[in-house]
């Protein structure tokens, strides 16, 4: 019984790598030794660099500045909440290169979550901060 277990289990084992590299070899090009797009390539897609947003200092005291780089957002906009769910009123200020700072001096301390979002390109994003 022994040995027929280790054989089914090497035999699971040799055609999941088969499968495995068969996939990563089509994903490298078709059949027609055409190159496929990173568009299509699941391992591009999830290294994807774009809107890469900080949020710092944090904790912050006065306020948080926002640094937006690699930015595919055309209408950028700012939503903060309590951590209970309550929108809290903000006014951003544009200080150019992508980065916005966020006045929180008035705010009592607590977390809050701020969010970036852009309805032209469908991104919506939180970003959790402590205020002191």
């Amino acid at each position: 019984m022994r040995t027929l277990y280790g054989s089914m289990n090497t035999k699971l084992i040799i055609a999941s790598l088969v499968i495995l590299f068969s996939f990563s070899a089509s994903a490298q090009g078709g059949d027609d030794g055409s190159v496929v797009s990173a568009e299509n390539n699941f391992y591009n897609q999830s290294l994807n660099t774009n809107n890469k947003i900080e949020i710092y200092p944090n904790p912050a005291v006065d306020f948080i500045v926002v640094k937006i780089e690699n930015s595919t957002l055309e209408n950028t906009e700012f939503e903060l909440h309590s951590i209970i769910g309550n929108e809290m009123t903000i006014t951003p200020e544009d200080m150019g290169n992508g980065q916005y700072r966020v006045p929180v001096k008035d705010f009592a301390t607590g977390y809050y979550f701020l969010v970036v979002k852009d309805e032209v390109t469908r991104f919506k994003k939180a970003y959790r901060f402590l205020k002191n």
